[in-house]
């Protein structure tokens, strides 16, 4: 058994972080309701790393938000639940979500500069959030955390002096983790925390991401577009469209062996450097609007292997025999697997 087969199997026995279950949120609008997660359904383990994928649309950050209870009108939780370490935090109020927030489950938002205050030094940013969550310290020792903190990052601790629009992009997304594992919480939501930086500063964030997750033990979410990076950083990869979770598996699973054809054509349409493609494949057609979906599959209009029943019925989530979990009737038949 490989060392990348053992982890998978003490996840599988491990008892769930977080579960999400059957979870729907919809957006009501003048024009009609808006089903930007429906029924979604995934379990994350301890230490684990998860990447949802998809094209921009596809529900990954709504789904982020809906863990954090974030969401304001027009959109609502119409259904579900999500757990986490068995306690339903749909039933909590608003002040124990509050304090829920950082303290257990945390968020590394996207854009990196409307999450920073604009006019707080960095310092007095992370300390507010501390004392917010019980914190009782002395001034001294609030600035020797924030050095901690920062320092743990890769950052000077002269960036607790500075404003946001003082540091970089990176530097700023480094913040955002620093504020994130300041309470060692246990999972941390990363909403594509590498976006609008370059290559080089996008490996950095990530590694530093990564080596933090290992040390306080945290259970991360990472959303993104970008397979491959997410492919390097994850121990499972969701991909999502419109709304639905349609493949999950490990990063082996789906990246070398993809069951859904829209997950095949992701990997398609990303540069492989050993194989040099001369061409990339794109996907035909647009992802449709989620305030009229097509009935049955939702891909099925863009999918180059759809079927008659695939207009008609919308495939359930199965089982396939190496573990993973796909929802296209192309694997209807018994042998193929059960439903999960």
């Amino acid at each position: 058994m490989t060392t990348t087969d053992r982890s998978v199997q003490e996840q599988a026995q491990a008892t769930p972080v977080l579960q999400v279950k059957n979870l729907r949120v919809y957006y009501e609008t003048e024009a009609g309701q808006v089903k930007a997660v429906d029924d979604v359904s995934f379990e994350l383990q301890p230490n684990e790393r998860l990447a949802l994928v998809g094209e921009s649309g596809s529900g990954k950050t709504t789904l982020a938000l809906a863990i954090m209870r974030l969401h304001k009108p027009p959109g609502h939780i119409m259904g579900g639940d999500i757990l986490l370490d068995g306690r339903s935090l749909l039933d909590l109020t608003e002040e124990e979500m509050r304090m829920v927030r950082l303290a257990k489950v945390s968020l590394v938002a996207q854009a990196a500069m409307n999450a920073l205050n604009p006019v707080m030094r960095i310092g007095e940013q992370v300390i507010d959030g501390l004392i917010d969550h019980g914190e009782r310290r002395s001034k001294e020792e609030f600035r020797t955390l924030v050095t901690e903190l920062l320092e743990r990052v890769g950052l000077d601790p002269g960036v607790a002096r500075m404003f946001p629009h003082e540091l970089s992009g990176g530097m700023k997304q480094r913040v955002l983790i620093a504020t994130a594992t300041a309470l060692s919480p246990r999972v941390i939501i990363a909403d594509e925390p590498t976006t609008a930086l370059d290559v080089v500063v996008q490996r950095q964030v990530m590694i530093t991401l990564g080596r933090l997750q290992r040390e306080t033990g945290a259970a991360v979410i990472i959303v993104g577009h970008e397979m491959g990076l997410m492919g390097q950083f994850a121990d499972r990869i969701g991909v999502m469209y419109a709304g639905k979770l349609v493949e999950l598996g490990t990063v082996e699973q789906v990246v070398n062996n993809p069951r859904h054809p829209y997950s095949k054509l992701l990997i398609d349409s990303v540069p492989d450097l050993e194989e040099k493609r001369e061409k990339l494949t794109g996907i035909p057609g647009m992802p449709p609007a989620l305030i009229q979906l097509p009935t049955g599959c939702g891909f099925h209009p863009r999918c180059p292997s759809a079927m008659p029943i695939c207009s008609e019925i919308t495939p359930p989530f199965q089982r396939m025999p190496d573990g993973s979990l796909v929802a296209c009737h192309l694997y209807d038949e018994p042998k193929a697997g059960v439903e999960a």
